[in-house]
This record gives C-alpha cells, sequence and structure tokens, in this order.
C-alpha cells in the first residue's frame, strides 16, 4: 500500500469561480450566502488537532456577516454532516436569484493522494492513500457541487492543515497543496503559498492568511484582485519571506464584497444580520467553557443549549475533566482569549490584555497599543504580552521605532519584565552585555537565560564557534535548570509559548550532549612527528580557526601563516597552517597558542607542556599501531630465508622489547633492537645492538608471529605474518 499523504498539503486556497457570462458590481439586492466549517478537534494518529480553525471560523462569519452575507456555521463535523452541509446550501443556492454571491469557507486538516485534494472530516480513517476516496472529503466535489448550483459568483476558501504535525504523524513529507488540473472561465483562485510549500497555522489566535483576508474584505471598494494583493503583502510580511501567496485569474470584470458609500454600503450593513443571533451566543458561550477545568461552567452550556452544536463535545468534556484545575491565570486567559468580542468595561490587566490581542488581531492597532499600554500599567511579571506588543511596533515602526518606543517606556520603572523587554529589542552585542548583567542580576528571571542563549545559537550566527556552543550549552543547561524549579512558566500567560520555549532548549541542547567537555575546556591540543632533522608540531583545534598563533618560551606570539592556495569553503578565508617546528635536541617546552575563531575574536592563550620524550614515544607508536603490517617482511638470501625487523628498529624509542616465534602464535624468543638514540630516533646502529635487522628461519617457514612491549608498559596485540610460498 501507498503511505498516505505522499505530499500533505498545508495551506489556505480561495476560488472565486463563474458559471455565467462577466458580472458587473454586485447589486445592493444581491443574496449573499454563505458556508462555514471549522474542524479542529481531531483525535488520531494521522490528524493532530488543530489550535486554530474555531477561532477562524468565527473570526470569517462575524467578516461575512458585516458585508452582508447570510451564514451557515459548522463546527467539528464528521464526513457525513460535512456533505450534508454542502447538500443543504447547494439546496439553498438553487432557491437565489441569478447573480447571487455565495462563500464557503472550511478551516481543518486537508492532504493531497493520488493527485487529488482532499478535506479531512472529524472521525476519518486515514492509513493508507486509497482510504482518502472514501474517509474524506473531495476539494473537486465541493467545487462542481457549489459551481452547479447556481449561476452566481462563488468564493470558496479552505484554510486547511497548515504547518502542523500531520506529514510527519503520516509518515510523510510536507509537500503542499496539489496543483489544480485546470482553471475555470472566469475564476480567481489563490493560494496561501506557493504550490508545494506549506503555510503556518499562526501563533495567535488565527492563521495569517486568514486573519489577513477578514480584514482586506472588510475594505469599502476593494476588488477581489486587490484585496489578495493586500492580502499577499501582510502574509510575506507576517511571515518574514518565508510564505508568499500564489494567485491565479482569469477574470474580465471586478468583484467587490464590500461597496464604497457611493454603492450604497448602508443597505448592505443594514441587511445583516444582527450580532446578537443565537448561533453567535452559542458559539461565545462555548468558547468561554470549552477550555474549563470546572464541570460546572460546561454544564451551564449544556442547561442553555441542551440541543446545541457543542453538546455532544461539552459532554464529553465533563467526562474529561480531572481533579487538578489549571491555574487562575492560564484558566482566565484560555477564556478572554477564546472570545471573538471585546471584554466591555475590563478591570483587569487580563482583560486589558486580552482585548488588546483582539483589536491587535482585526488591525486596530491605535486602540490596541492603548489596552496593552493600561495592561503594562499592572507591572505584571509575564513577558509574552511584551513579545506581542514587540511585534506589533516592529511591523509598524521598525526595529529602532520600538527601541525608542521602550526606552521611554522604561524610563522611571524598575520591574525587570519592563527592562527585559526593553533590552530584547537591542542589537547583539549591546543585547549580551545587558543581558549577562541582568541575569546576574535577577537569577530568578530564567526567560533571560533562554533569550541569552538565542543570540550564541547556530540558528542566529549561521557558523558557531567553540566559545559560541560552550556558552550556549552552558545557558541552556541553567535555564532548563529553572524550568524544572519552577522558575520559567510563572513569566507566561501563555503557556503554548512557554511550552515551545523549552521544547527548542530541549532540542539545541541535545544537539550540543555530543561535544567533548575536555575540547570545550581546552580545545587546542598538539600533535609531534619527529624526524632526523627535528621535530614537527601540528595543532588540532576543536573549532574553526582564522589564524593560529604560537609563543615559545623567551618569544612573542607569532603566526603560524596559511597554506598557500587553499581557502576555507565555508567562510571563503585562507586556512591557517596548523603546525611549527622545534629542533631535534630541543628540551621540554611550555608552548601557548591563540587563535581567531570565525567573529575574529582572539581565543586562548592555551598553555601545552611539550615533553619530547614522551611525545617520542607516542608519535613512534601512533605509527607501528597504524602501520603494523610492515613490522616483519620477508626475503630470500643466499639459498636462506630471512625475516627483517628494519621498522621495528627504526622506531624501537617506543619499543622495550620485541618477541617473536615461527609457526607459533606464542612469542618467545627476544630480538635485539638496541637502545634509543633521541638524538638520531630512526637511524639503523651501525655495530652492537640493532645493527643486524634480520633472523635466519627455517626454509619451511610458514609464518612468523611477533609480539611488542611498548615503552610505555602496554603490550601490543600478537600480529601474524606469512611466508611467501
Amino acid at each position: 500500500m501507498k503511505p498516505l499523504f505522499t505530499r500533505s498539503f498545508c495551506l489556505v486556497m480561495a476560488a472565486c469561480f463563474f458559471t455565467c457570462s462577466p458580472l458587473l458590481v454586485p447589486a445592493l439586492a444581491t443574496e449573499r450566502l454563505a458556508l462555514v466549517v471549522g474542524n479542529a478537534d481531531y483525535d488520531s494518529s494521522t490528524l493532530a488537532r488543530l489550535q486554530n480553525p474555531a477561532n477562524d471560523a468565527a473570526l470569517i462569519t462575524d467578516s461575512l456577516k458585516s458585508t452582508g452575507f447570510d451564514v451557515d456555521l459548522v463546527l467539528n463535523a464528521d464526513l457525513r454532516t460535512m456533505k450534508r452541509a454542502v447538500r443543504d446550501f447547494t439546496d439553498k443556492l438553487k432557491k437565489t436569484d441569478p447573480g447571487a454571491i455565495a462563500v464557503v469557507y472550511y478551516s481543518g486538516h486537508g492532504f493531497e493522494a493520488g493527485g487529488q485534494n482532499y478535506l479531512a472530516p472529524l472521525g476519518a480513517d486515514l492509513r493508507d492513500e486509497i482510504d482518502a476516496e472514501f474517509e474524506a472529503l473531495s476539494v473537486d466535489w465541493v467545487l462542481s457541487a457549489v459551481e452547479s448550483a447556481h449561476d452566481g459568483a462563488n468564493i470558496v476558501i479552505f484554510d486547511a492543515c497548515r504547518n502542523t504535525a500531520l506529514s510527519r504523524s503520516a509518515g510523510g513529507t510536507v509537500g503542499g497543496f496539489a496543483f489544480l488540473n485546470s482553471t475555470p472561465r472566469g475564476s480567481f483562485i489563490s493560494f496561501a503559498t506557493a504550490p508545494g510549500s506549506t503555510a503556518t497555522d499562526g501563533q495567535g489566535l488565527n492563521s495569517p492568511y486568514t486573519l489577513a483576508i477578514s480584514r482586506e474584505i472588510l475594505v469599502p471598494g476593494a476588488t477581489v484582485e486587490t484585496v489578495f494583493k493586500r492580502v499577499r503583502k501582510q502574509v510575506v510580511e507576517a511571515t518574514n519571506g518565508d510564505q508568499v501567496p500564489w494567485d491565479h485569474s482569469s477574470l474580465t470584470t471586478d468583484i467587490v464584497l464590500t461597496p464604497s458609500d457611493t454603492m450604497g454600503q448602508g443597505q448592505i450593513a443594514a441587511n445583516a444580520p444582527a450580532d446578537a443571533s443565537t448561533i453567535q451566543l452559542e458559539l461565545q458561550f462555548w468558547n468561554d467553557v470549552k477550555a474549563s477545568d470546572d464541570s460546572a461552567q460546561i454544564q451551564a452550556y449544556l442547561d442553555r443549549f441542551p440541543g446545541g452544536s457543542f453538546a455532544e463535545l461539552a459532554k464529553a468534556r465533563l467526562a474529561q475533566i480531572g481533579s487538578s484545575p489549571a491555574g487562575e491565570i492560564e484558566q482566565l486567559f484560555a477564556k478572554l482569549q477564546s472570545r471573538s468580542l471585546l471584554v466591555e468595561n475590563p478591570q483587569s490587566p487580563l482583560e486589558f490584555y486580552a482585548n488588546a490581542r483582539i483589536r491587535e488581531i482585526k488591525g486596530d492597532y491605535p486602540k490596541a497599543r492603548q489596552d496593552y499600554l493600561k495592561y503594562f500599567a499592572f507591572g505584571e511579571p509575564q513577558v509574552d504580552p511584551h513579545i506581542r506588543f514587540q511585534a506589533v511596533l516592529r511591523a509598524q515602526e521598525g526595529r529602532a521605532g520600538a527601541r525608542e518606543f521602550y526606552h521611554s517606556l522604561t524610563q522611571g520603572r524598575s520591574d525587570p519584565t519592563t527592562l527585559f523587554a526593553e533590552i530584547l529589542l537591542q542589537e547583539r552585542d549591546e543585547r549580551i552585555r545587558r543581558f549577562s548583567a541582568f541575569v546576574d542580576a535577577y537569577p530568578e528571571f530564567v526567560p533571560a537565560l533562554y533569550e541569552l542563549s538565542l543570540d550564541y545559537s547556530q540558528s542566529r550566527l549561521g557558523q558557531q564557534s567553540m566559545a559560541d556552543k560552550t556558552t550556549e550549552l552552558d545557558l541552556l543547561t541553567r535555564f532548563l535548570e529553572g524550568v524544572e524549579d519552577g522558575r520559567h512558566l510563572r513569566y507566561f500567560i501563555d503557556q503554548q509559548m512557554a511550552a515551545q520555549r523549552i521544547e527548542d532548549a530541549k532540542s539545541r541542547l541535545a544537539a550540543l550532549s555530543g561535544l567533548n567537555t575536555q575540547a570545550l575546556a581546552n580545545p587546542v591540543k598538539l600533535n609531534a612527528m619527529r624526524s632526523n632533522q627535528g621535530w614537527m608540531l601540528s595543532l588540532a583545534i576543536a573549532d574553526s580557526a582564522q589564524e593560529i598563533f604560537v609563543r615559545l618560551p623567551g618569544e612573542d606570539y607569532r603566526s603560524t601563516g596559511f597554506v598557500n592556495g587553499a581557502l576555507n569553503p565555508t567562510t571563503g578565508q585562507p586556512i591557517p597552517y596548523p603546525a611549527f617546528e622545534l629542533p631535534g635536541n630541543a628540551g621540554p617546552t611550555d608552548v601557548e597558542v591563540q587563535y581567531t575563531d570565525v567573529h575574529g575574536d582572539v581565543r586562548g592563550p592555551f598553555k601545552i607542556a611539550f615533553n619530547p620524550n614522551a611525545a617520542l614515544i607516542k608519535s613512534q607508536k601512533d605509527i607501528l599501531e597504524r602501520l603494523s603490517n610492515g613490522w616483519i617482511s620477508y626475503q630470500d638470501w643466499d639459498g636462506k630465508q630471512l625475516a627483517y625487523f628494519t621498522q621495528l628498529i627504526s622506531y624501537r624509542c617506543a619499543i622495550a622489547s620485541v618477541r617473536y616465534a615461527v609457526n607459533s602464535d606464542q612469542p618467545d624468543t627476544a630480538f635485539e633492537i638496541g637502545e634509543c638514540d633521541p638524538d638520531n630516533p630512526h637511524a639503523i646502529p651501525r655495530s652492537g645492538p640493532g645493527s643486524v635487522v634480520f633472523a635466519n628461519i627455517p626454509k619451511s617457514t610458514e609464518y612468523v608471529s611477533v609480539q611488542l612491549t611498548y615503552a610505555d608498559g602496554t603490550t601490543s596485540d600478537v600480529k601474524r605474518f606469512d611466508a611467501p610460498k
């Protein structure tokens, strides 16, 4: 079976198409119908629960009603309910007059299987690609049903999946929505991102694309093309260029959803349903209580709406409520955050914050700023309101403007949260300097450790030095210790934001866990190689060095130079020459090493004690171990079979004794290699022990075994050397 979700789609698609002749701007009496579906409460191994679809559906519903649409709202629907909702909606469309405008909006999971696009209902059992045809709702079927229902304009919006765990849990890859096979005549199709890419679910109450649509369709006199051009600009800015909406259009006339005053907007507003409609009251009531751990609040919804849209969900929620209620702050903010209407006569800090968030989401930035400032006046310790407010400031005034604003905000205030927020806006060097002092002054303020660690992370720096990794490791370790001690969550209203920081810290700490702790303390190691001419000392630096400097006793630091013509492929800089020489008669020497890292910062000095005797033993032993096949060689000479020990004699400074055996695996015969000559360590002695480099062995020898005892007291494995046939 082919795995499902070979390319799961995570984007928003809006399609406006016509089956009639080109339309003029709709008259005020034009009928406007909408179907809004939001699926969030998934519960399966392939469909993860989503955060925003219910909020997105509520936001779109409010915007559509404001432009005169009669809206049918369906939440958390299974396949049968979704098909019935489309059928009932298209039945209503068939009764409308020519020129009516219809909107179908869907928010939830969606995917591509077998080249076709599908919407995922609740309860779908999606294991393999073939299941899609029977367990999900075909996008083509929805488009066809709405298109054939009437001759007016149709706007269809699919806000599906975004970048959730859907494709990962399904074992697929994030690949985006499939291309539509064709673009109908007189149609407008807009994707939230380029085909094959993914769209974000958003960090706030709504996805960035739906949020932008809900704002722009309310602009009087804006055509569909103008709306989506503005939406594209907002989404690009909101996602820092990661998400770029993609449009196709074959329209031959303008379509305006919100007429200007000269087009009779007053009549459109008069035709809009009342804000206090039953469905809106029920939605608001449910949003207020759905996240509550208080069974009395859930039961209050059931008492008020015993047959409501959320009745079954409420009963299931009652069964899930545990004995330990969430904290007061989390409960209150979860309730306020779920609202789509402003809190009237706000009193508490959280009510001011909730209103600020709602105004921000709806694009009322001046009033949102006022509510943020009212919240800040209470001096609450939580940092996430500042982080969200700074995002608004940066979007409106740039980083410099936001920094200037916070500089004024901190005047005359001594609370650490406002100081923390002001430091966030500084440039890197200043931010590091001030956060380093901040964490010393406020050791309980754990979020500062996380923010400081980011400035040493690979995601911020691109290429880390060893010092960066060392500092990041220390800060992350201290941060997670603070998390365990309960010194992190207290600074967040939005527990999801806090959890994201914890998960990021754990991931980065895991990546750093493989670092050699000794290398972190001293990243420089010296490897010595002795020749008959002298010492070659090579430097192994566990860091990306730009230049290396060495100082010998009584001398100044001098550069080792650069490898001729070689460039570092990562930095494009010359590669430093990692070695220097000492004379063969050099005694014990203290060497100091400095180097410049990827940032141009000088690291060191790192002191290394060079012991020529120990280095000679180590270097020759390393060669013997790596080149053990050369210990013994054979030669016929004057009718005799000779076994040569030349290599062992050349590296005798590392050897205490050599033993060998003929046709036996138990070496028991000593071979004299002579004493080590430190001044000429590789030379064969002219006379005496070591001057004879071979042993006579029988012509019938099949093999010789050899074992070494090294000068450092260790012994080698027994090596076998087969004689030539």
